[in-house]
């Protein structure tokens, strides 16, 4: 049946072509005939209609190439999702080259990491690396809960769609070299709407804005997403252009086989891919005979590998060689294909232009100022796109943005950067959620239960109430105020109240001799200075009260022992790691000092210190990891037991029970081998890993006559919605074995 029809289309077609040139000749004879001058056969009008697909859509560029080999002019092209964007960067004037060099640069990472490099994000961003709160957060406001619209909101999207953008001043999108037409769904009503003008990149980024993955798009007073759902395969919009012929690309994505569908994400995915199906269906028959349809054949590749878009390219090409004899019926002649392709090019992009402002537009409680503070992009200098999209990603990454969208604005003759944002609309109370669980084969389990509260923009210098509360094997209840003394926020205090009720263990050799309770409420107050992203620096004091009480074993320590805490505190951190949980580079410096006087409160003097430095090294998918830590305190005084140092536990000496080593000084190194073995879309991948971890800690609670401990660990890990997953198996050198399963922050 389909070669039947098949056939038919060929042969109306080439009667067609037929047909054409005679009614041409003829109408040129009835002109002479009538005294007229003769004039030149016009060609076709002919609009490239480019479907949506996710990643299969780099084949679109396949087709493009052998379009230009055939010399097949494009008049005029409309796309969707992926086709749209293919298609706005091939009549912006990129060609099929350029194209695929910054294809090749693209991943998922890229495309999807909204937040800047961890090593640019704020130091009180940073901080909460270090709790095992997961995705996504949550809005909680007039006591109601809200959530984002989306798992991501396209800040990075667009960062790497202005790169795929030669023309960057066309407002009418028929002023672009070709023509161009992108289609997006009102969210609202689920009509179509179709962009003939405005900024290209937002063009681009509405009809890709996949429901569920990328949050909509607000332009104007509509909300937009993928135009998938309503016009895949954009025939009628091409028409509409003044098509003569069509040649249109569908792409397609398979439905899931039943068997395929799992959980409350393959329901969503098979309903996108029904609705998109049957509208492309209705386009299909819009088809005429003398139009030219290509399906790529693309198989199993999937329309969410954005890490091997080139990998599709040759898939287009494939399927458009296919179709080469109907499409050199319509190429042009050597000379006037290679000047027409020369118009739409048009050379090289424009030079980026001098900024001669920046404004902010669109904020109602954060401060502008504190916007323009972050910024790399200065008045007086030159644009640069990679500044820009760190700028972007730094603003939406401090956690106030949904959106976030910068603007080139001619204000007489000079270039203004208006930086759109739109302010959280489920902020400005945010509650976030959490779980560790650690268990070494039975021998010891853990549960903790996190959650936080962050009230933000408490006031025009960026003031922030936050609450912390665990539950579980221990019991934190926490709230601090941090309050930035100027719009920058460099200087600040933050005084904060907290009570912990955590576990203290007691060990004499390998075995767990006592269990005792560690009871700690206490308030303090800290002056500090942020140096940007870099680190921070603190002074503060705290007064509070420990009482140690035994729960189970042996009486190593009196039943209760209780002491008054007065202490002044110093800190200094330095954090550019690129991940607290899989870092591959940057380095990290953290520097404490604690006072006990009993002239500040205290029942004991001594003074604590404590270093720690990291570093992460790579070379592909292989890195290295490197930790050095150390603590102890002056000679002439001893540490109490609340505030010695301990180790042990997964990555902290393996092998060894969580807080089995128990001291007054210690000195501890690891070095860590780690490959990634695999991506996983929006987390940070899968890993496996080896670690040689060795430490000296005099054991002074429970007489244990050694000091210096070693340990060997292999595991394999993943990056997970609820956090950080760990399958592990430590060694230590007095014999132990543990086997560790991990979920949340180790170390």
């Amino acid at each position: 049946m389909k070669d039947t029809v098949g056939r038919r289309l060929a042969l109306a077609f080439a009667i067609q072509v037929l047909v054409l040139p005679l009614q041409a000749l003829a109408a040129d004879a009835r002109n002479h005939e009538a005294g007229a001058a003769p004039s030149a056969p016009s060609r076709p009008r002919i609009c490239l209609v480019l479907s949506g697909g996710g990643a299969r859509g780099a084949a679109h560029v396949g087709v493009l190439k052998v379009l230009e080999q055939l010399r097949v002019p494009v008049h005029c092209i409309a796309g969707t999702s992926m086709g749209a964007i293919v298609g706005a960067s091939y009549a912006s004037g990129m060609g099929t080259d350029e194209m695929l060099a910054e294809m090749a640069q693209i991943t998922s990472e890229r495309l999807f990491n909204d937040k800047p490099p961890r090593a640019d994000q704020p130091m009180r961003i940073k901080a909460d690396d270090n709790l095992p709160l997961a995705t996504p957060e949550l809005g909680l406001n007039d006591g109601r809960l809200s959530l984002p619209t989306g798992l991501v909101n396209g800040v990075a999207l667009e960062g790497e769609l202005r790169r795929l953008v030669k023309v960057r001043d066309a407002r009418r999108f028929d002023q672009l070299p070709i023509p161009f037409r992108a289609v997006a769904t009102s969210l609202g009503d689920g009509q179509m709407v179709v962009f003939d003008r405005g900024l290209l990149p937002t063009a681009m980024r509405a009809s890709m804005a996949v429901p569920g993955l990328i949050a909509p798009l607000k332009v104007g007073d509509r909300l937009l997403i993928d135009g998938g759902l309503v016009r895949n395969l954009a025939i009628d919009v091409a028409r509409a252009m003044g098509a003569d012929v069509i040649i249109a690309v569908n792409l397609g994505t398979p439905l899931l086989r039943p068997d395929q569908i799992q959980g409350l994400q393959g329901v969503s995915m098979q309903t996108l891919g029904i609705l998109t199906e049957q509208n492309v269906r209705v386009s299909l028959q819009q088809l005429r005979p003398h139009d030219v349809l290509i399906e790529p054949a693309l198989g199993d590749f999937s329309a969410a590998d954005f890490d091997n878009l080139v990998k599709a390219v040759p898939f287009g090409e494939a399927a458009a060689l296919q179709a080469a004899p109907r499409l050199r019926a319509l190429a042009m002649p050597a000379p006037e294909y290679a000047q027409l392709r020369r118009q739409q090019q048009g050379g090289e992009a424009p030079a980026l232009p001098v900024i001669a402002a920046v404004e902010i537009a669109g904020q109602r409680r954060v401060s502008a100022d504190s916007i323009v503070q972050t910024m790399q992009t200065k008045v007086g200098q030159p644009l640069d796109l990679d500044a820009l999209d760190l700028d972007m990603r730094r603003i939406y990454g401090s956690g106030d943005f949904e959106s976030v969208r910068p603007e080139l604005r001619d204000s007489g003759g000079t270039q203004t950067l208006v930086v759109n944002v739109t302010e959280k609309g489920w902020g400005p109370q945010y509650l976030r959620l959490g779980l560790s669980l650690s268990s070494d084969l039975g021998a010891d389990a853990q549960f903790n239960f996190y959650g936080q509260l962050r009230s933000t923009w408490l006031n025009s210098f960026g003031a922030e109430w936050r609450n912390d509360v665990v539950l579980g094997n221990d019991v934190v209840l926490a709230s601090r105020f941090y309050q930035p003394l100027s719009p920058s926020q460099r200087w600040f205090v933050e005084p904060r109240v907290a009570y912990s009720d955590t576990p203290l263990y007691i060990y004499s050799r390998d075995v767990l001799a006592a269990l005792y309770r560690e009871r700690t409420p206490g308030v303090g107050l800290d002056a500090g200075l942020n140096f940007n992203q870099y680190g921070q620096l603190r002074l503060g004091v705290y007064r509070g009260n420990s009482r140690l009480e035994l729960s189970s074993g042996q009486l190593f320590l009196p039943r209760q022992l209780e002491a008054d805490l007065g202490l002044m505190q110093a800190s200094l951190r330095v954090d550019q790691l690129d991940s607290t949980s899989f870092a591959r580079s940057g380095y990290l410096l953290a520097l404490s000092a604690q006072v006990s006087r009993t002239q500040f409160g205290a029942s004991q003097n001594y003074a604590r210190y404590d270093a720690e430095v990291r570093a992460a090294f790579s070379y592909g998918a292989h890195t290295l990891r490197l930790a050095l830590r150390g603590g102890g305190s002056t000679k002439a005084d001893a540490l109490p037991v609340y505030a010695m140092f301990r180790l042990g536990g997964f990555l902290n000496m393996s092998g060894f029970r969580q807080q089995q080593l128990l001291g007054t000084r210690f000195v501890y190194g690891r070095g860590l081998y780690q490959a990634r073995l695999g991506s996983v879309p929006l987390f940070e991948g899968v890993y496996a890993g080896l670690a040689y971890e060795m430490a000296d800690m005099p054991q002074t609670v429970a007489d244990n006559n050694r000091s210096t401990f070693q340990s060997v660990t292999a595991y394999l890990a993943s990056d997970t919605p609820l956090g950080v997953a760990y399958f592990g198996v430590g060694h230590a050198s007095q014999g132990t074995t543990a086997v560790y399963l991990y979920l949340g922050k180790p170390f």
